[in-house]
């Protein structure tokens, strides 16, 4: 984890756009030229093509840790050495950058194409840095509304996608928003082969009812669901006359592994409260980097691992 205190040291830096060569610029004008002979679907398919898994991370209600698991998975596929992407679909609230301390970045365009190069985040390994793209980099400013119905939704979604220069990845994760509706059904619609489903719910029973419709719908879609993460499950805290450790179920317990067995799909473990996930998130620097030896942590590395022989 060394390399991994490197990069939280630097997380405050401003990050350097990305250079982009003559090579760079010739090739994706050829890319271009092949493109405009494509359509809009089939230069989807082709850059999906170079993309060996795509999870898609949703839930069925906000305000469950969604973003902050999609976030932190997609790092911890990254400390492997793998190569990664992360795609904000949630156009209207974006949030991966500023879980990435990225705000204020813009993708590169490609000079005389269509193209771009997703903004270029942490780089924790040899598989070179995370590739991300988000509604987020394109806003004037942070608190600059998206106020667009479905239609133009999912052209941006679509755009995202065909024109981004991706390049091969093993991992693409997709952070949907919530619900069942024109963004998550688009995306699910997209990914193609070699895809699953992550469903974040906490364990109250208003979260997991609707994580259930998620479920449905992902098994209506014919698409494989990884399993359910409980996400917020417990808050471990300390007496402070006698320092014995005390487990508080705020939102109650158990009630994703319930959704996972009545719903017969795998449960892939829980995730407790830490109070400093919250402040870490709001830095943009992520648990699994910030607390690399807690509770939430060493829980999130299990489910990782559960993800992994899932997909691969």
């Amino acid at each position: 984890m060394n390399s991994h205190t490197n990069w939280c040291n630097k997380m405050s830096e401003k990050k350097v756009d990305v250079e982009v060569t003559q090579d760079d610029i010739d090739n994706a004008m050829g890319n271009s030229q092949k493109q405009a002979q494509m359509t809009e679907m089939e230069q989807i398919e082709l850059m999906m093509k170079g993309i060996k898994h795509k999870i898609i991370v949703c839930s069925g209600k906000g305000g469950v840790g969604k973003t902050t698991v999609a976030v932190n998975l997609a790092i911890a596929l990254a400390i492997k050495g793998l190569r990664v992407g992360i795609l904000d679909v949630d156009i209207t609230g974006p949030n991966v950058p500023k879980m990435l301390n990225l705000e204020g970045e813009r993708p590169t365009v490609i000079p005389g194409t269509n193209t771009f190069t997703p903004v270029s985040g942490p780089m924790l390994s040899s598989g070179g840095p995370i590739q991300v793209m988000s509604m987020a980099f394109l806003l004037e400013t942070p608190d600059t509304p998206v106020i667009w119905r479905g239609p133009l939704k999912m052209k941006a979604i679509r755009q995202f996608i065909a024109e981004g220069n991706w390049g091969e990845l093993d991992y693409l994760i997709l952070d949907l928003p919530p619900g069942t509706s024109d963004e998550t059904l688009d995306a699910m619609q997209l990914v193609g082969d070699n895809s699953g489903v992550v469903i974040v719910t906490t364990p109250q029973e208003v979260a997991t009812m609707d994580a259930r419709k998620t479920i449905n719908m992902s098994k209506a879609m014919k698409l494989k669901v990884v399993g359910i993460i409980e996400n917020m499950s417990g808050l471990t805290v300390k007496c402070p006359k006698c320092d014995e450790e005390i487990k508080i179920d705020l939102f109650g317990s158990g009630g994703g592994e319930k959704a996972a067995k009545d719903l017969e799909v795998p449960f892939l473990g829980k995730v407790p409260i830490e109070h400093k996930i919250m402040q870490q998130g709001d830095k943009g620097v992520p648990f699994l980097i910030s607390n690399p030896d807690s509770v939430s942590t060493v829980a999130f590395d299990e489910i990782v691992k559960k993800i992994r022989a899932s997909m691969e």
